[in-house]
């Protein structure tokens, strides 16, 4: 994951465009 969107971890699991 991208260290700016550890806060997003919860999102990234259900925005996996997120992680890129």
């Amino acid at each position: 994951r991208n260290a700016h969107n550890f806060p997003l971890d919860l999102a990234s699991a259900e925005a996996p465009s997120v992680n890129g």
